[in-house]
């Protein structure tokens, strides 16, 4: 008899399905499961105990989430970016932000070539609620009760980070698997430094072709270099000069995709084409019904 598909996805079903609602703690089952399993489902933001239990029996997975779980966040993700010498902003890293105060008042801003205003951003957060336009150190300094560094799935801390000039614009470059879907954020007017749509950005998918297809090459080459399957990543791309890793997320906001339902499609679809190449007869897995 084969070996048993598990899944732990709530929206995909499978010969052997585990949720772990609850925060339910894995238990023997999980164990047995997982040991005697042809391939592993994943939910799309896995838990870090799942994730050693399935890495430690050496089980097939999809997806990947070793940089999710080891270098998520603004700090992570700089230094995933530097360590396969991709294209990124200029970018300083502090532990905390009396740190970063002082390295601006003894000019490290300068010497990195850095001009202000810069971008600060916090470790942690998301649709820009951790990121911050600043001139000066003074400025940084204001920050002490707003501005949080700690990274619950990444290394803590802050970055400060060159502001590129761009004609309020970012993409957004969605990768599940082997599938791309992709289109601009655009800032609500030319003055605004936000493109995220929840601080009033707009999408925009039919313009700017030769600079979307540049940002989708460089988010498809750090998938290929990092091993990622299910991430958001979020591009600048400047009128001249190479196209620029700005963040790398692994749980997105779906309205521009048009919900949860297209997301989950892509996702299975993704995971049928990734059991295929194991060898694996695709339509063992299928949607759940709900």
């Amino acid at each position: 008899m084969d070996k048993p598909i598990v899944n732990y996805h709530p929206g995909l079903l499978a010969e052997h399905n585990l949720l772990l609602t609850s925060q339910r703690p894995l238990d023997r089952r999980d164990y047995l499961a997982v040991a005697g399993a042809a391939a592993v489902l994943l939910p799309q933001v896995c838990r870090p105990d799942l994730y050693g239990l399935v890495s430690s029996l050496g089980r097939p997975h999809f997806p990947r989430p070793a940089i999710h779980l080891g270098l998520d966040g603004k700090v992570g993700n700089h230094w995933l970016f530097r360590h396969l010498d991709l294209p990124h902003p200029r970018t300083l890293v502090y532990a905390d932000l009396d740190q970063a105060v002082a390295a601006w008042r003894a000019g490290a801003v300068e010497a990195a070539g850095i001009t202000p205003p810069l971008v600060a951003k916090g470790a942690g957060g998301g649709q820009g609620s951790n990121v911050f336009l600043l001139a000066s150190p003074e400025e940084l300094q204001g920050l002490a009760n707003r501005l949080e560094t700690r990274c619950f799935l990444g290394p803590s801390g802050l970055v400060l980070q060159e502001r590129v000039p761009l004609p309020g614009r970012d993409a957004r470059v969605v990768l599940v698997g082997d599938q791309v879907d992709c289109y601009w954020r655009v800032a609500p007017d030319p003055e605004s430094f936000f493109t995220c749509l929840s601080q009033g950005g707009r999408v925009e998918r039919q313009a700017w072709p030769d600079q979307m297809a540049r940002a989708v090459d460089l988010a498809q080459t750090l998938q290929r270099k990092a091993g990622l399957d299910l991430v958001g990543v979020d591009v600048l791309v400047p009128e001249r000069g190479p196209a620029l890793l700005l963040e790398i997320n692994f749980y997105f906001g779906r309205n521009a995709h048009g919900g949860t339902a297209p997301l989950r499609a892509a996702h299975l679809r993704a995971a049928q084409s990734w059991l295929a190449r194991l060898g694996l007869d695709p339509g063992r897995v299928r949607p759940a019904e709900n």
